[in-house]
């Protein structure tokens, strides 16, 4: 079976906790690694996720905890540190057009 792991960081602004966990976690950056496996029976490459775990430094040892990923990003969002890439954006490309258009001209005025 093949197999790859992501690994991004997230960043935490205040203390959380995750179910699995016995204590609060403090805020600051965690990497997130996530392992998915080759699926070969279609006709075209789907990886299918099998494993989300958290890296955290215990002294001198790293340990990896596994962690439900969808819960991980609803503690992510409750946070307020990350942006919610899957909501939509609050400006219009219109809007965000006619922003950056008059900030332009504020600035060949002077």
């Amino acid at each position: 079976m093949v197999t790859r792991t992501n690994s991004q960081q997230v960043v935490f602004r205040r203390p959380f906790l995750l179910s699995g966990f016995d204590a609060l976690q403090a805020a600051g950056a965690y990497t997130v690694d996530t392992e998915e496996e080759l699926i070969e029976a279609l006709s075209f490459p789907v990886w299918k996720r099998v494993a989300t775990m958290m890296q955290f430094a215990r002294d001198v040892a790293t340990e990896y905890v596994p962690v439900d990923p969808d819960e991980l990003h609803e503690a992510l969002m409750r946070d307020g540190a990350q942006p919610d890439l899957s909501a939509p954006s609050s400006t219009s490309p219109k809007s965000r057009h006619r922003r950056a258009r008059d900030t332009m001209k504020a600035f060949q005025l002077r």
